[in-house]
């Protein structure tokens, strides 16, 4: 009986699975035949592109004859009334446009995108502080580039990236609305070959030109500080990593006085100028020079400057620096005197934001007062201490946390790593005799996970699993099955119990089997549940399906024995199949849930031979299996719940909310995979596919008449859900192009790699606090 029912449920999985293939294909089919149509414009909803748009945006290449530099440009045909803002408007005003061009090594951008034309500026805008520069009706921005050698122009296509705002005003330059332009797609392909191109490549120096600096001027103080940061090289160019900027610092004194000269922190003296970095991503900084030499006045014994002067810092950026905006900040410790009488020592902070890759400089230095001396003192020998660490380069964390591992670095650590040993801790307590600097070889730990306990854990994980978020509304569901099922046969209850347990071990043999063949034989380094939520097209099949169980179970449509009722049609067949799909969904659905003892459990498990690994994985799905198989296997439970009854109908809305609620908690994920315009594109896709389900419910039973249970019952929401289902392919292929800074929590957060904490405690033995976590 039970070989017969395996193959029964066997065949009709490979049937699902078919047709799932099938649908499949269909969705690719239907993306190529939609691009071909322009189905779906690239841009969204904001009529970007096509005879009714805003604002129109294209771009090519062209590339001068002979040689392997030449101008990217990019057109932007604007609407009358409209107008999109500068690439150079300045902050404090409106969204200015901005273009990136996608990293490859088959180019090269050497300079800054220019407008062909000079932007409409507008001194005084209500609401604005500064002045508005827009373009109207049409305008290219064109930059400079290089392509690497042996590149063929006519088969390169270069990336963009725009970002920027579109307005509407009337004839009076009233502003009637405004859209925002997030993450646009462009493509440049070649234009040609031109012989009296003009490319503006950088090759000789030019003067920056000078910002308008508000100065700053500390309480109780008699000095102007202001500031700046420059290319140190002059070149008018966007700075790139690797580049050497030089950070400008200016004390005019005021009214007579005199501000002493810059002392590295020697003596400690109060009456020094001392500057020190509290955040300066790890990048070089060297010793400051004057821009004038300070007078000695020997009869007092003090040496400064009455005149303003100017210590410029040379910074190197990281070679690995990504296109970013980097905050570099510090404190300037200083007193101000006649010779007579002087002002309380007294201390500054500033701050300014390096973009990286991005823009034209030079970027003004923004300063706040009211710091005491002796705290600049203290931040600065911080500062030089953190200096002393990278220079030893121990590998502590201060050194890594501003530049990514190397490839090289990756694979030493790596050798390091043993899946099986647990990391040395402290617990809390044992602090106060064990203070952080010292080893607390003392209180040491080091546990192997043994065969049996990796058993006994990796069990009890899965047993633990079904009370995670992502299983719970499956527990849900199985509930109300065995609801369903009280005072049935036994003997059906308990096969349905196996078909559960068939369907959920089958799935997990199918799932770990690809972690396993990716891990032995092609060599990645993969973990269980990583690889799948780590693939935007997986995370949203499972939401895709996760939305329609829900429909189902608030009664939108109704499936029959499908793979919600695990528990319908206790008298017929189909039930088991329904109990094994139910397995296997259930398996789908743990995938990227974690709960207590399955860190060490997995980590021992992806560690072992594939035959002990597989072994392993299936005591794991036994685990999650476990408490349905012992209410199927003793009814007597079963009949201990309440029988069935109208409150069977509110239990089952409530549990599609819980499954509407895991589709929320997916698609977190799916926003951080995809960005906010995959997102956005996947929840209208939900809609559509929820309009299918709603008509299906409606028309699709048998008491509604052929003609319209055909149309309106199956082909209109076959046809409404195939374009749902393309919409959420979609929605998958979406990149989130947005850059931010990795410092939640104040923090700053890096990619953690096998053998990391090991490479640090053995390079040197030191406490080490981890705050581990994952996207999902």
């Amino acid at each position: 009986m039970l070989t017969k029912l395996l193959a029964q449920s066997l065949s009709k999985f490979f049937i699902f699975s078919a047709v799932l293939i099938t649908v499949g294909l269909f969705v690719e089919a239907s993306v190529a035949f939609s691009q071909n149509l322009n189905l779906k414009d690239e841009f969204g909803d904001l009529g970007v592109g096509g005879d009714d748009a805003k604002v129109t945006l294209t771009a090519d290449f062209k590339i001068k004859t002979n040689s392997q530099v030449g101008m990217l440009n990019v057109t932007a045909e604007i609407r009358a009334s409209h107008h999109l803002y500068s690439v150079t408007q300045k902050k404090g005003g409106p969204i200015r446009s901005t273009i990136a061009v996608t990293e490859s090594d088959e180019y090269q951008v050497i300079g800054s995108f220019t407008p062909d034309a000079p932007p409409h500026i507008d001194e005084k805008v209500e609401g604005f502080d500064v002045p508005v520069e827009h373009h109207e009706n049409f305008v290219v921005w064109s930059a400079p580039i290089r392509l690497s050698a042996g590149v063929d122009p006519k088969n390169l296509k270069i990336n963009l990236i725009f970002n920027g705002q579109v307005c509407e005003a009337d004839a009076s330059g009233v502003i009637l609305g405004c859209d925002q332009l997030q993450n646009l797609k462009i493509e440049a392909a070649f234009a040609g070959y031109e012989e009296g191109l003009t490319v503006s490549e950088p090759t000789e120096a030019a003067v920056v030109e000078d910002v308008k600096i508000k100065p700053f001027r500390p309480e109780k103080s008699h000095v102007l500080f202001s500031g700046r940061v420059v290319r140190a090289d002059g070149i008018k160019a966007a700075i790139s990593p690797g580049d050497t900027v030089r950070l400008e610092l200016t004390a005019a004194p005021q009214d007579g006085f005199h501000v002493y000269a810059y002392e590295n922190l020697k003596s400690g003296s109060a009456i020094s100028t001392i500057v020190g970095f509290t955040n300066d991503n790890g990048w070089k900084i060297g010793n400051p020079t004057a821009s004038v030499a300070p007078y000695e006045n020997k009869a007092l014994g003090y040496v400064g400057h009455k005149e303003p002067v100017t210590w410029a810092f040379e910074i190197t950026i990281a070679d690995d620096a990504k296109p970013n905006d980097y905050d570099l900040a510090g404190v300037v410790g200083f007193q101000t005197c006649t010779d007579a009488s002087c002002d309380p020592p007294a201390g500054v902070e500033f701050s300014v934001v390096i973009p990286v890759g991005k823009t034209l400089g030079p970027f003004p230095l923004t300063f706040q007062g009211d710091v005491q001396y002796h705290d600049v003192e203290d931040i600065i020998r911080a500062a030089q201490q953190r200096a002393k660490s990278r220079s030893e380069k121990d590998g502590s964390p201060s050194d890594s946390a501003s530049r990514g591992d190397t490839p090289e670095q990756i694979a030493e650590m790596s050798a390091l790593y043993e899946p099986g040993k647990k990391i040395n801790y402290l617990i809390l307590k044992e602090l106060d005799a064990n203070p952080i600097g010292t080893s607390g070889a003392n209180l040491v730990r080091r546990e192997e996970t043994t065969f049996g306990m990796a058993v006994l854990l990796i069990f009890l994980g899965g047993l633990l699993l079904n009370l995670m978020p992502c299983v719970f509304p499956v527990l849900g569901l199985k509930v109300m099955g065995f609801v369903e099922q009280a005072g049935s046969d036994p003997k059906k209850i308990r096969m349905h119990g196996v078909a559960f347990t068939l369907g959920l071990v089958f799935s997990m043999w199918v799932l770990a089997g690809i972690v396993l063949t990716l891990k032995f034989s092609f060599g990645r380094n993969v973990t269980w549940g990583a690889e799948q939520m780590g693939n935007p097209y997986f995370v949203g099949s499972i939401i895709v399906l996760l939305f329609l169980l829900g429909l189902n179970m608030a009664g939108v449509f109704e499936m029959g024995t499908s793979m919600t009722r695990v528990g319908g049609g206790v008298q017929s067949k189909k039930g088991y199949s329904s109990s094994f799909l139910s397995g296997i969904l259930t398996t789908l659905i743990a995938t990227p849930c974690s709960g207590p003892f399955l860190g060490a459990a997995m980590g021992y498990t992806m560690s072992q031979p594939a035959g002990i690994a597989m072994f392993l994985f299936t005591v794991f799905a036994l685990g999650i299996a476990f408490p349905y198989v012992v209410l199927s296997f003793f009814p007597v439970l079963i009949n201990k719940l309440p029988r069935p009854g109208a409150w069977m109908h509110t239990f089952k809305v409530i549990m599609a909310f819980a499954l509407f609620a895991t589709v929320a908690f997916f698609m977190r994920t799916f926003g951080g995979q995809t960005g906010v315009d995959g997102l956005s594109w996947l929840t209208m896709a939900l809609v559509v596919i929820g309009l299918g389900a709603f008509f299906y419910g409606v028309w699709s039973p048998a008491y509604v008449p052929p003609f319209k249970r055909i149309w309106f019952g199956w082909v209109l929401p076959t046809l409404i859900l195939g374009v749902g289902l393309w919409m959420g392919f979609d929605a998958a292929s979406y990149e989130n192009v947005a850059v931010v800074e990795n410092k939640a929590g104040g923090l700053d957060w890096q990619v953690w790699n096998p053998g990391k904490i090991e490479s640090i405690l053995d390079k040197k033995p030191s406490i080490v606090w981890v705050d581990y976590t994952a996207d999902w």
